[in-house]
């Protein structure tokens, strides 16, 4: 801890356990509130994951032929010898194997018969993403007053992270992108060095291997997150030099442990099941050019996947584009090793991107799902520079509330039909938002006491509500809070009236409506699967 870490106490925190936490209790309001799940699309990022979860607990064997045999097909997947496989990284399924068998024998016991596929895919959220990132959460919003000694940034940041960021629609589903980026992350701030006001202290041995275990472990979860814990890697070996081998050892047991995984599926440690995908039409598009779809880096690709309006990183979570600018301003200005690691892992995992020949990544929601890595190294950009850059300057404390604003809402609305088409130019306006006005709902906790339409939202816009009031409690005064809602209801209103209207938005407008649930309307005859 710094030698200033005794005045975060002396700070107005709230009072009690409730004032200290609130942003924390409103994220688990958000994130446990509402559910949505739409079978029709048959969300392949999802689907594939969970039937190779249920393969190993119900069936004993990673291939998913049985489960496809009773649950119907699922894509993404990769083959070998003649059976099936999850062609995503294993982080998310192995995890999900307890929760599943556990799961499906309490099933059998009290309805005689094993989980549905939705009630699997419910209970594999609920214990293996959603809990575990509201643990990260709850860990970080403590580093954060403990680096910056503001509640005020405390509040901010952990509710920007956990509500305005494809943290959250990521964080709804049993995928593994919230999970690396957490797991990567927790490496970061595990290393002494690489927190503010740490520099001069020796990491343990302990702190070193965990470190290691948890870079290594973000790999497991998904695979492009190799890139990012080399580099913190590299920053480690930089840091500690003779001293970093049990980093080194804590990341070899998650790698040995990828390598098994490959070699009971493809017969090696050293294939991937992306060299393998069934979809042969999907592996030549996707992952033939270049090596696994990766070639050399495109200019245009990295103004879509950061400024634009239907996708861009930088406009869904702007917050997180301030964060990188702070951190790329103190690893210059003041040397920082935190800040240069923060603005590296940022600027790689970009270039990474743009040679990707499948970027978009289909139906995502709130930005390039394959650099979610990055997310909290940004929102720390912002806590590194809190003293030097925002506590002396009360209008830039203003300017970053009012981006934590607009993320909030536009990332929490995401979360509601996470799945943006490609078709639309601005999703939220011209989708989300509307069906939600028509009183199109997703399940939540209103669904489940019966209500319906937009009633049923009530309990998460209230946590929403209450969200928003949080992050702005300890902001510098009254006119500071009004400034900033003023200044995120103009840029929300600039946002909407961006994009323009097809004949295609309306065709892909119909299609969600036909799908949704609950209470969704069958498609018509040859549009079951939509323009996915």
């Amino acid at each position: 801890m710094s030698d200033e870490a005794p005045a975060v106490e002396r700070q107005p925190s709230g009072k009690g356990f409730l004032g200290r936490h609130a942003a924390w209790l409103c994220l688990c309001g958000l994130y446990l509130v509402i559910a949505p799940y739409f079978r029709a699309l048959e969300n392949p990022n999802e689907n594939v994951r969970v039937w190779a979860t249920r393969a190993i607990a119900h069936h004993g064997t990673f291939a998913i032929d049985p489960v496809v045999a009773t649950w119907g097909p699922v894509t993404d997947t990769a083959a070998w010898k003649g059976r099936r496989f999850s062609s995503k990284a294993p982080g998310t399924t192995l995890l999900g194997v307890p929760v599943h068998f556990a799961h499906d024998r309490i099933a059998m016991v009290f309805m005689g018969r094993s989980p549905s596929p939705m009630a699997s895919t419910w209970a594999l959220r609920v214990f293996t993403v959603i809990l575990p990132l509201l643990g990260f959460y709850w860990w970080v919003a403590r580093r954060i007053e403990a680096v910056t000694g503001s509640p005020f940034a405390r509040d901010l940041l952990t509710i920007a992270l956990g509500a305005g960021t494809m943290m959250y629609p990521y964080g709804l589903a049993f995928v593994g992108h919230a999970q690396s980026a957490a797991l990567l992350f927790a490496a970061f701030l595990v290393l002494p060095p690489a927190r503010s006001g740490d520099a001069g202290q020796d990491p343990s041995a302990r702190s070193r291997l965990l470190a290691g275990t948890l870079a290594g472990l973000s790999v497991v979860f998904e695979y492009q997150a190799l890139l990012a814990a080399a580099v913190l890697g590299g920053f480690a070996l930089f840091t500690l030099r003779r001293r970093c081998w049990p980093f080194v050892l804590g990341a070899l047991l998650p790698a040995l442990l990828l390598g098994a995984y490959h070699t009971a599926l493809l017969d090696s440690p050293w294939r991937l099941p992306y060299a393998h995908l069934d979809d042969a039409g999907y592996a030549t598009y996707h992952h033939a050019q270049g090596f696994l779809g990766l070639g050399r880096p495109r200019a245009r690709v990295l103004l879509s996947a950061f400024f634009s309006v239907d996708y861009g990183l930088f406009v869904f979570s702007s917050l997180l584009g301030a964060g990188f600018v702070m951190a790329l301003w103190r690893s210059v200005r003041d040397g920082s090793r935190p800040a240069a690691l923060i603005a590296l892992v940022t600027v790689v995992m970009a270039v990474f991107l743009s040679g990707m020949a499948n970027w978009r990544g289909g139906w995502c929601a709130a930005g390039p799902r394959y650099i979610a890595v990055v997310v909290p190294f940004c929102i720390w950009g912002v806590a590194e520079g809190w003293k030097e850059l925002v506590a002396p300057r009360p209008m830039l404390g203003t300017a970053l509330l009012a981006l934590g604003f607009v993320s909030v809402g536009l990332c929490a609305m995401a979360g509601l039909f996470p799945h943006f088409p490609v078709q639309l130019d601005n999703p939220i306006y011209d989708l989300v938002v509307p069906l939600v006005a028509a009183g199109f709902a997703p399940y939540s906790l209103g669904t489940a006491v019966g209500l319906t339409g937009l009633v049923s939202l009530l309990p998460f816009f209230a946590c929403l509500t209450a969200a928003l009031v949080v992050m702005a409690r300890f902001a510098p005064g009254h006119r500071a809070v009004a400034s900033a809602a003023l200044a995120a209801v103009v840029l929300l209103g600039a946002l909407s009236q961006t994009g323009k209207q097809t004949r295609e938005d309306e065709r892909v407008r119909r299609f969600v409506q036909q799908i949704w649930e609950p209470g969704h309307r069958v498609p018509r005859k040859g549009a079951e699967h939509g323009p996915l």
